[in-house]
């Protein structure tokens, strides 16, 4: 569960928050787009991104073969 007394309230400048939005948006529809159209969940996007930069190419290898 998420421990709300650990987190802490962030303040933004203008140009700070339109950075943040801007780049937010964009992750979050290319990986919509992504899971779409792979046929798989936003969660399964995540992970791949996670093998994508520990191993790059060989982490898509199935490892059966």
């Amino acid at each position: 569960s998420l421990d709300v007394t650990k987190m802490r309230k962030i303040n933004f400048r203008m140009n700070e928050l339109l950075k943040y939005e801007t780049i937010k948006e964009l992750v979050d529809h290319k990986q919509k787009r992504a899971a779409q159209k792979l046929g798989i969940s936003r969660r399964q996007i995540d992970r791949l991104i996670i093998t994508y930069k520990e191993k790059g190419k060989s982490g898509f290898v199935h490892t059966n073969r």
